[in-house]
């Protein structure tokens, strides 16, 4: 994706608005399985006390307005940017989003290595195989 980014930059100039996205990514084969360990992960986090995270955040600031109602897992938006399917429905959604002009991706994972490896193994080389959506 930073390549093609890079192509696209030499022949069009800099984005105007260029943007990053902080998410919570759960990724397995089907989109079932990924949704039942959704739902196990939101109930664990009933578990956490949260409000240590919360100290010193705008409560303005639109993240909070836009998902203060959205069940989430995960800091900074979590799960509500929907990075949470099947390994090619959470391509599909990431290489929408680099379309759409994020550059920067701030990814989440529980627990971190087991999940991270799970990540490159099986959703970013499905990234890679995607066409840009525009362009």
């Amino acid at each position: 994706m930073a390549m093609r980014h890079h192509e696209r930059c030499d022949a069009e100039g800099p984005p105007t608005d260029p943007a990053g996205l902080a998410a919570f990514v759960i990724a397995r084969p089907t989109d079932e399985e990924a949704t039942t360990e959704h739902q196990r992960l939101l109930e664990l986090s009933t578990l956490d006390d949260r409000s240590a995270l919360a100290a010193g955040v705008d409560p303005k600031a639109a993240m909070f307005k836009v998902n203060q109602n959205v069940p989430r897992v995960g800091t900074n938006g979590g799960t509500a940017a929907g990075l949470v399917g099947s390994y090619d429905t959470v391509a599909r959604r990431l290489r929408a989003f680099a379309d759409a002009g994020v550059e920067l991706f701030m990814l989440q994972f529980q627990p971190l290595e087991a999940e991270l490896d799970r990540f490159a193994t099986e959703v970013l080389p499905r990234v890679r195989l995607l066409e840009p959506v525009r362009g």
